[in-house]
């Protein structure tokens, strides 16, 4: 089994949680209201979840609900145990390695500013969840990658660069 490469912003439900992520040993996304995704729901049922949940979405172009659903499949559905993350914060990257599989938190799940990010992955933060390195120190494919503003996604392009930045570095 091969590991992924993912990047997953600290802040669900607009609110930097990265302090939260290191004490608990996770990352988690928002769309609390949603509820639990973890029936292996597939993207187009995601994107009916979201459709009945945010009234929003139906007022807005189908590219906001494709790229939201994208995102919840991706954090519900194709993150295994093993993959890394790298979680950018300010001008720092942070590293963790995926301990569980999903979870929901059903006490995090609505949309008051302390809850809000109720879909969970168990992680392991590597280097004492301290920060790894200055986003300016990855390799050039990886930085571009990291300024991608989505939530969670795949470093597919730089996946090379970045194994040989990690295995470096860690050495």
């Amino acid at each position: 089994m091969s590991k992924n490469l993912w990047v997953i912003r600290p802040e669900p439900n607009f609110t930097n949680r990265l302090d939260s992520f290191i004490a608990d040993n996770m990352v988690a996304i928002g769309w609390p209201a949603v509820g639990d995704l973890g029936g292996g729901l597939d993207r187009n049922q995601l994107s009916s979840r979201l459709l009945r949940t945010y009234e929003h979405y139906k007022d807005e172009q189908k590219s906001e609900l494709a790229v939201a659903a994208g995102v919840l499949d991706r954090f519900v559905n194709q993150i295994r145990i093993g993959d890394i993350i790298l979680v950018p914060n300010d001008d720092k990257i942070y590293l963790a390695e995926v301990t569980g599989p999903y979870e929901f938190h059903p006490e995090l799940g609505d949309d008051r500013p302390e809850a809000g990010y109720p879909h969970w992955h168990k992680v392991k933060y590597l280097n004492g969840g301290r920060p790894f390195c200055n986003i300016k120190d990855l390799p050039l494919g990886v930085r571009r990658s990291v300024d991608c503003r989505l939530t969670v996604f795949s470093i597919h392009s730089a996946a090379k660069a970045m194994w040989e930045f990690l295995n470096k570095t860690m050495d």
